[in-house]
């Protein structure tokens, strides 16, 4: 600015500290372990103090001998467990997310053709990815027996939209640099794997399902239990391969931004110097 008498100038200085920095494998077990560690605590706890409850009860259309999954988070002490771990990760798969999408647009095989089928791809891996993870923490919320339709709902939506996820998933990896070695082409031979098994045994869990509740046949829940276990498993491998894409490639640091702004008037020879 100019006044005919002085001259006042801005100017911005900056400095960043760290506050503090995680590793990739700190960052791993700190997503992928609460889940995990509160499925297992879940289960442990419900064979030991509420087994009567959860195995060899009857239901709608007969005996059922094996609990499903949903059954088991929600009973009273279990729920805690899970529900407090399941929202526990749930900030931490979201800066995962954002990592991935991020990377993926910065790591892109320039050599790969179709842009426009990456993109769609990377804009799927974030979005769904987003569902996946929100439709969980939802199903883990509403309980089966307060709001059995709402809960189903939810669980297909799960169960779906982690096919989605898988796919893009397995698109972006592919066709960007962390198919590289010397861990890129494992972990993406690992998600075909387990991605693949997923959705062969989709049809399956969704065939016993309408069999127990449609048709009535008493033996099909307890196939349906049996494939929402498996379907569990194959979610958890999926999502562990992680480790093998940020492994000696990430890392996460959290920096703290100090702006100084030094306001100068230049004739009068003084100096205002303001912290923001």
């Amino acid at each position: 600015l100019s006044s005919g008498i002085c001259h006042i100038c801005f100017e911005n200085r900056h400095k960043t500290t760290e506050l503090f920095r995680l590793g990739p494998t700190t960052a791993f077990v700190l997503g992928f372990t609460p889940p995990l560690v509160g499925a297992i605590a879940a289960i442990t706890i419900a064979l030991i103090l509420h087994n009567a409850q959860i195995s060899n009860y009857n239901w709608s259309c007969g005996r059922a001998y094996l609990p499903s999954v949903s059954r088991i988070i929600n009973l009273p002490l279990e729920r805690t467990f899970w529900q407090t771990l399941i929202l526990f990760h749930v900030p931490l798969r979201i800066l995962e997310l954002i990592t991935g999408f991020i990377r993926y647009d910065r790591l892109k095989n320039i050599h790969y053709k179709h842009n426009w089928f990456y993109e769609l791809s990377r804009y799927c891996y974030f979005f769904i990815g987003l569902l996946e993870l929100s439709s969980l923490a939802a199903l883990s919320i509403v309980g089966e027996r307060e709001y059995p339709i709402l809960h189903v709902i939810f669980f297909y939506i799960f169960g779906f939209s982690g096919i989605g996820f898988f796919i893009a998933n397995l698109i972006c990896h592919r066709h960007s640099l962390y198919y590289l070695n010397p861990y890129g082409r494992l972990s993406y031979r690992l998600k075909m794997i387990f991605g693949i098994s997923y959705m062969l045994t989709i049809p399956a869990l969704v065939t016993a399902f309408l069999l127990y509740w449609r048709a009535c046949v008493t033996g099909a829940y307890d196939a349906f239990a049996v494939f929402e276990y498996i379907e569990v498993l194959l979610n958890i491998a999926f999502h562990g391969c992680t480790i093998f894409d940020i492994r000696d490639k990430v890392v996460f640091s959290v920096h703290f931004l100090s702006i100084k702004k030094r306001l100068q008037f230049i004739g009068k020879k003084k100096t205002v110097t303001r912290k923001l």
